[in-house]
C-alpha cells in the first residue's frame, strides 16, 4: 500500500460479526476483503476520498447499525460468557447449553470464525493482556500465567508467541511505561 493510506476496520463481539455481515465467519477468516466485495450496497457510504474521522464514523456508524438488523448469535454469545467466567469447561460447554459438540462447533464458526477451543484460547490470552497493562508491564510470568489459566510458564510463552508473534517478556515490555 502507498504511504499514508488509511485503512479503518470494524470489530464486533463474539457471535455478532457472522450475523451482522450475513457472511460465515470462517470463510472469511484471515482475509483482508474490502466492503464492496464483502457487501457491495455499502460500498458506496464508503468512498475512498473520506478523511480518516470521515471514515472512521462511517465504519462505526455502518456496523452498529448491520448489528442492530442481525442480531449476535445468542447461543455463541452465551458460551462466550460462559468460557470467560470459567462457569463451565470446554469438554461440558455443549451439554450445558443443551447442544451437540458439532452444533457448537457450527455456530462458532459462522458467528466468530473459529471453534470454542480457540475462542478459550483467546479469551485466555485477553485476561493475559488485561493484567499486564495493568501491571504496567511488571509482573510475574510464572505466576501470570498460573493467575490466568495457563499450565504454565512454558505453555504461556508457546501461546502467547503464537497469538501476539513475541514472548511474554517481550509482550510485557511493550506495556511498560516509558521512560
Amino acid at each position: 500500500m502507498a504511504p499514508g493510506t488509511v485503512l479503518v476496520g470494524a470489530r464486533f463481539r463474539p457471535g455478532a460479526g457472522g450475523p451482522a455481515l450475513g457472511w460465515p465467519l470462517a470463510d472469511l477468516r484471515d482475509q483482508r476483503i474490502g466492503v464492496a466485495d464483502l457487501l457491495p450496497v455499502l460500498a458506496h457510504r464508503l468512498p475512498a476520498d473520506l478523511t480518516p474521522d470521515e471514515a472512521l464514523t462511517q465504519v462505526t456508524s455502518l456496523a452498529a447499525g448491520l448489528v442492530t438488523a442481525a442480531p449476535p448469535d445468542a447461543l455463541v454469545v452465551t458460551a462466550t460468557e460462559m468460557l470467560e467466567s470459567g462457569r463451565t469447561s470446554l469438554t461440558d460447554l455443549g451439554s450445558a447449553l443443551a447442544v451437540s459438540e458439532r452444533q457448537l462447533r457450527r455456530r462458532f464458526d459462522q458467528a466468530v470464525g473459529y471453534g470454542p477451543k480457540t475462542m478459550q484460547r483467546i479469551l485466555r490470552f485477553r485476561r493475559v493482556l488485561r493484567h499486564l497493562a495493568a501491571a504496567g508491564g511488571a509482573t510475574d510470568l510464572a505466576g501470570l500465567a498460573v493467575r490466568t489459566g495457563y499450565a504454565d510458564q512454558a505453555h504461556l510463552t508457546r501461546e502467547t508467541t503464537r497469538l501476539a508473534g513475541m514472548p511474554p517478556a517481550a509482550l510485557a515490555r511493550s506495556f511498560a511505561p516509558a521512560p
